[in-house]
């Protein structure tokens, strides 16, 4: 029985192992992309689907913002992007596939678009946005784009 529960206990370690490292290389992949970002100054040409980004006022204090991808042109997979601003906040922002699942945009299919929201003060409300999106073309082509707001 002794043994049994050893074994256990060292197979939930060695669970709670693998889980952290992983983790860890998602929150060093997260901290890359907003190094990589803070370095961008313009937006790529050509990207191939509309990007938008809506601020909305909810109180007096917080205002929303919404990072629109949609109207692909051409079917994208394994979808990740991340949306920062240039004002200093404690949140983090708003990402995917990073620490979630990838996505996939097919033109003319639903879901038919990706949007990333966050939050920010008011007093920030004028805060410029970047965007790294990554994602594979129909012939398995990775692809790196980036959009910048001024």
């Amino acid at each position: 029985m002794k043994k049994i529960l050893i074994l256990l206990i060292c197979f939930i370690f060695l669970l709670t192992g693998c889980a952290s490292k992983e983790i860890t290389k998602e929150k060093n992949i997260y901290i890359k992309y907003i190094k990589e970002l803070k370095k961008v100054n313009k937006s790529t040409n050509n990207i191939p689907f509309d990007i938008e980004i809506k601020l909305d006022k909810l109180t007096d204090e917080l205002y929303m913002y919404q990072f629109i991808m949609d109207n692909v042109k051409e079917d994208i997979d394994d979808v990740e992007a991340i949306v920062i601003h240039n004002k200093k906040t404690e949140d983090i922002f708003p990402s995917i596939g990073i620490f979630d699942e990838k996505e996939k945009l097919l033109v003319d299919k639903k879901p038919s678009g990706i949007v990333l929201v966050g939050y920010i003060d008011s007093k920030n409300k004028d805060a410029n946005f970047k965007a790294l999106i990554k994602y594979k073309d129909s012939n398995n082509k990775k692809h790196k784009v980036y959009y910048v707001t001024k």
